[in-house]
């Protein structure tokens, strides 16, 4: 009985000590199997990146989402570089450039003139990108802004012109740019022909200027200015009407329509003077905002349109239009305001400045005479000799016959009507100016 006893015990242990072996090799079996599997994981997705692209392409349906290497180390996923589909775009051996796929900027030299930015907006889905073969593409849209002649022309005509593509180091190819653009041409007044169907351009002229397309609208500001230039009796009936519509282009931010207009404002000036007047406030707002930007091409036209503005309308109806605008908080407008004034200013003569009030015109003067731009205080010192002399003439019987003649003097007047400093500033103005004009005189 105690030999059993021993005996049990004995196998016990033997058993206890299998079992613990049996799990010990269980786990070291596991390890090594999942080192295999890592291992042989690592060599399949070598194997796969080492395929041509086209092979790598059709065993992904049946592999799942296998990445790619970028640089030699980094895995990308694959949804994440279609999401991004960036490209590199080369146009008429111009730098090549990073874009996306639905917008590539580039830069384009149209007829041999200035290289311009642009968008690239459509690629057929077919291309393929990022190593892959690159098929003929078509790229259909380009918005481009091109200045000829030093800016005389604002775009181009409709036409495709070659250009090339190469994406990412594949297959450079030729293909089509179309540059939906047209060309503006700026006609001088008297290089204006007549219409040939007046009837038919005075029922479409309205519709013409309210028109989306800029192209038409264009079209319609220069036959416009056909009817003020050989038909202004025709189109009298419709001013009140055109007049705001006018304006609505002068607003335009497309240069090309906003020259146009401006042009256009300068012929229906020329054409109907005083006839504007009621008309006038929103045309000289427009035109003075114009005249005061930085589009030099632009701002010439306005000004070029503001002095036909000053001489086609009469200055007793034009100054109490323009007065107003000598205190705008834009300097450019005021001085370009001021430039107008003291143009009108002598066209009312000496009877018919002093009816208009010396008082009151040598305040505005004066006013503008500190002004901060030199256009204003230029203006301003024209107007007062122009007044100095008016005076001076029309008092010079009354200092003959009177016992004071320095209280009808010039520096009596002007201390009479202006705060001590500004009759200052006015006198040391005059009197210089004067003095300067009898030396180059003898």
């Amino acid at each position: 009985m105690q030999r059993d006893t021993i005996f049990t015990g004995e196998v016990s242990t033997q058993l206890k000590l299998s079992a613990d072996r049996f799990i010990r090799l269980s786990l070291s079996l596991t390890s090594l199997f999942q080192t295999l599997i890592t291992i042989m994981s690592g060599n399949a997705l070598r194997d796969l990146n080492t395929l041509p692209a086209p092979e790598r392409k059709n065993d992904s349906s049946s592999k799942g989402s296998f990445t790619k290497p970028c640089n030699g180390n980094t895995i990308e996923n694959v949804e994440e570089q279609q999401r991004k589909s960036l490209a590199s775009v080369q146009i008429n051996g111009g730098e090549t450039e990073n874009a996306q796929l639905k917008k590539i900027p580039a830069s384009v030299q149209i007829n041999g003139g200035e290289t311009e930015n642009v968008q690239l907006k459509k690629i057929p889905a077919s291309v393929q990108i990022n190593g892959g073969e690159t098929e003929n593409v078509q790229l259909k849209k380009i918005s481009a802004s091109v200045q000829i002649n030093g800016g005389e022309t604002e775009n181009v005509q409709l036409k495709e012109i070659p250009a090339s593509v190469q994406i990412n180091g594949g297959e450079t190819v030729n293909v089509g740019v179309e540059v939906a653009n047209s060309e503006v041409e700026y006609i001088e007044s008297e290089n204006l022909s007549d219409l040939e169907d007046v009837d038919t351009c005075l029922k479409n002229l309205l519709l013409g200027l309210d028109s989306k397309d800029w192209i038409l609208v264009v079209e319609a500001l220069n036959n416009v200015r056909r009817l003020s230039i050989f038909h202004k009796e025709r189109m009298h009936s419709i001013l009140s009407d055109l007049i705001p519509l006018v304006v609505k282009s002068l607003k335009n931010p497309r240069s090309a329509v906003c020259k146009t207009a401006i042009m256009t404002s300068t012929d229906i000036f020329n054409a109907y003077n005083d006839e504007l007047i009621d008309s006038l406030d929103p045309l000289l707002v427009q035109l003075l905002l114009k005249s005061s930007q930085d589009k030099r091409f632009v701002c010439e036209a306005a000004v070029r349109a503001l002095e036909a503005m000053t001489t086609s309308l009469s200055p007793t109806l034009l100054l109490p239009k323009l007065q107003p605008y000598l205190k705008n908080r834009n300097p450019r407008i005021r001085a370009k305001a001021s430039m107008c004034f003291s143009r009108s200013v002598p066209r009312l003569g000496a009877e018919g400045i002093k009816e208009y009030g010396i008082d009151k015109l040598i305040q505005v003067a004066a006013s503008q005479l500190s002004d901060q731009l030199p256009e204003s205080r230029e203006a301003a010192r024209s107007l007062l000799l122009e007044l100095q002399n008016v005076y001076e003439k029309s008092h010079n019987l009354s200092m003959a016959v009177s016992e004071h003649p320095e209280m009808v003097s010039w520096e009596n007047f002007c201390l009479s009507n202006l705060s001590p400093l500004s009759a200052q500033a006015v006198l040391r103005v005059t009197t210089n100016l004067t003095r300067e004009g009898l030396v180059i005189g003898s």
